[in-house]
């Protein structure tokens, strides 16, 4: 099986990322199991471009900790190697970066519409309580899952047509009955209990397991709201319901501090 791991988590998990980036990650990966190539192999990206992996790097005493594409937990070098970044690694870094004399400031530089739950809120919580001061920096987007992240530092700077936000949770399901029963076939499964085999392929949800599924989404959700709150004090209920905001509106909702024009602006506040 291809992938087996990233096919679960796109077409059975809860995600915390723009839906039409997910929708895009479905259409590639259902086109990959069908025989079309996602990537030719690691270090290019699914044209067949050379991908420069981009890595921490210390700008005078200030380390850049880059955070783009997808964020997930366990991608493969192929998976990086389109643009995707792992937790893991980001985790490493920041390790590496407190652990340095060195560094007076750690800063985030991120462009990401989300991505997994898995591993996120522990990275988040290691930003949190991170002995170096920590900053986060975006020319692009920072969503979802990229947000929680960012919403653990002391202070989130945006260029003006940078999108931040987009505070929510959602787990997709993908009703196949309808189809399978025009080709003349049908699913019968055998379970053990009445949330084993929930969103197994070729069947339907019942009540009880919807209200299962939302009962994941829902605590996933709170988890998330919590750490912006704690992060981000001045954000109100009404910001964290899915939207993303724009520049000064971002900061205008508190989920921003400061319009910058690059990075080399906020290098140059933090003294990098």
């Amino acid at each position: 099986m291809k992938s087996p791991h990233l096919i679960a988590a796109v077409f059975a998990k809860p995600w915390l990322i723009t839906p039409a980036v997910h929708g895009a990650i479905r259409q590639l990966l259902t086109a990959h199991l069908a025989g079309a190539p996602l990537a030719a192999r690691e270090g290019e990206n699914i044209c067949g471009d050379k991908v420069a992996l981009d890595s921490m790097e210390i700008i005078n005493g200030v380390a850049r900790i880059p955070v783009s594409g997808v964020i997930g937990q366990g991608f493969s070098g192929m998976e990086k190697g389109a643009g995707a970044t792992d937790v893991r690694d980001i985790s490493r870094e920041l390790r590496e970066a407190e652990a340095d004399d060195s560094v007076h400031a750690i800063l985030f530089d991120i462009d990401s519409p989300g991505g997994m739950v898995s591993g996120t809120p522990e990275l988040a919580e290691q930003i949190a309580y991170c002995n170096t001061p920590t900053y986060a920096f975006s020319r692009g987007t920072v969503a979802s899952a990229a947000y929680w992240l960012a919403s653990q530092t002391s202070r989130i700077f945006a260029t003006r047509s940078a999108e931040l936000g987009s505070i929510g949770v959602y787990a997709p399901f993908f009703d196949e009955t309808a189809a399978l029963a025009a080709q003349g076939y049908q699913v019968e499964l055998f379970t053990t209990g009445k949330y084993k085999g929930m969103g197994f392929p070729g069947t339907s949800l019942s009540d009880e397991q919807r209200a299962e599924l939302q009962a994941g989404v829902d605590a996933i959700f709170q988890m998330f709201k919590d750490d912006v709150a704690q992060g981000r004090d001045n954000i109100s209920e009404d910001t964290m319901q899915g939207q993303t905001f724009m520049g000064a509106t971002a900061v205008s909702a508190g989920l921003a501090d400061e319009i910058v024009s690059d990075i080399e602006d906020v290098l140059a506040k933090l003294g990098g």
